[in-house]
């Protein structure tokens, strides 16, 4: 969509801004020494939300076009791979033999593709969360940052647990036993550790996809009492109570560092997740500065409240703009309305390929540059105010909050 002559030239400072995003999940090189193939970048996008995913057979096609082709995560997906590939058309069934010969040709024959394409298409920094590998950085620290996802040790109760994505805590932390207290101490020495070392921007929590977030005050003899339980006797109340414990801990040691604390709210679990379930560990925790993740979509009205009410809660719309542009748009409206600072107000794509990355800035460059315009309209602010906020929510509130 072409923007009305008024308001070009700020859609086209926008468009040449620098990105920072405070999420994704880019997957390692080792990824892409395989071949790589138009259907292999859908299953690896936010577009399998959609419940149509490609199996290489035609009829799997026909079918995610007929019925996502106007999703949200199709169309910037799309155009993602139209800005990397120089492709015009959009995708369909007669061209997809040719559009996925030409990502596989580019990938085949330049190994750098991937995070290249990252940089060169804007991004100056992003904030990576390898969830299978907590605060690692694919092994480009100048583009990536980690984020350390402390949710495994939420399910450190036993050597014999194993939290999501089949990793085994104590071993992976090298827990040999003892007390829960000893376990608590060795997971501060871990992140502290790696934030000493200047490689953790943020901690990340995304438990919504397993449970209510609406983690409570600590009971530590119920804590202790889970702690050293088998996986297979273990109660659902004396896990979360565990959890809790050590959610709480962290929160802790986020304040103690001063890291910004990223939770998972929205989506997920949609039972539990809504935003207003973290509002007594908000308030419990004033020092910690937790970042709302994904607008808490749908309920972005709740972080907008949230973010109004309490001085340490900062919102990202990290993922809304490409799961829902249209309440990408109405969220930043609500966020610059009532939040208390406008440098705190972050973004991020959410994503695994480079693909899905640029169709997720495109869709954020959109999402800004029609708020922007809009509000100058509206006569709320003036074009030169709109270029001041543009470079904020396009980069400087990223530097500002993760200090990269």
């Amino acid at each position: 969509m072409q923007p009305k002559q008024e308001f070009k030239p700020l859609c086209e400072y926008i468009a040449a801004l620098p990105v920072f995003s405070d999420h994704e999940h880019h997957l390692s090189d080792e990824f892409f020494t395989h071949p790589v193939t138009l259907d292999v970048l859908i299953n690896s996008s936010c577009v399998r939300w959609t419940g149509f995913g490609c199996d290489g057979s035609v009829e799997a096609r026909r079918a995610l076009l007929a019925n996502v082709r106007y999703n949200s995560y199709f169309v910037w997906f799309q155009k993602g791979v139209q800005q990397l590939h120089g492709i015009e058309e959009p995708i369909c069934l007669d061209n997809w033999g040719a559009v996925s010969a030409k990502i596989a040709h580019r990938y085949a024959t330049d190994p750098q593709f991937h995070w290249r394409s990252l940089k060169e298409a804007g991004y100056e920094r992003m904030i990576l969360d390898t969830y299978w590998d907590p605060g690692g950085d694919d092994g480009h620290p100048d583009l990536f940052v980690p984020t350390f996802r402390i949710d495994k040790f939420m399910y450190g109760f036993h050597g014999e647990s194993v939290a999501p994505d089949d990793f085994a805590v104590w071993a992976r932390y090298g827990f040999e036993g003892g007390s829960m207290d000893e376990f608590v101490e060795n997971m501060r020495g871990i992140i502290r550790e790696r934030f000493e070392q200047g490689k953790v921007a943020a901690f990340k929590c995304a438990e919504a996809y397993n449970r209510h977030i609406n983690f409570q005050p600590d009971d530590k003899d119920a804590a202790e009492a889970a702690f050293g339980l088998s996986p297979k006797t273990i109660s659902h109340e004396q896990f979360i109570a565990f959890g809790n414990y050590i959610f709480n801990r962290c929160c802790e040691l986020a304040a103690e560092l001063d890291v910004p604390f990223q939770v998972h709210t929205g989506l997920g679990q949609l039972a539990g997740s809504a935003p207003m379930n973290l509002e007594a560990t908000i308030a419990r925790h004033p020092k910690t500065r937790f970042v709302l993740f994904h607008a808490g979509f749908p309920w972005t009205h709740q972080v907008a409240g949230l973010a109004h009410n309490y001085r340490n809660v900062l919102p990202s719309l990290t993922w809304t703009a490409t799961t829902c542009t249209s309440a990408a748009v109405r969220a930043l409206h609500d966020f610059i309305d009532v939040g208390t600072s406008i440098n705190e107000i972050t973004w991020g794509s959410d994503c695994w390929v480079a693909e899905e990355s640029v169709g997720a800035m495109l869709a954020w460059r959109f999402v800004v540059g029609k708020v922007l315009t809009e509000r100058i309209a509206d006569g709320l602010i003036s074009p030169r105010q709109g270029e001041d906020l543009a470079r904020k929510l396009m980069y400087e509130n990223g530097r500002y909050v993760y200090r990269c």
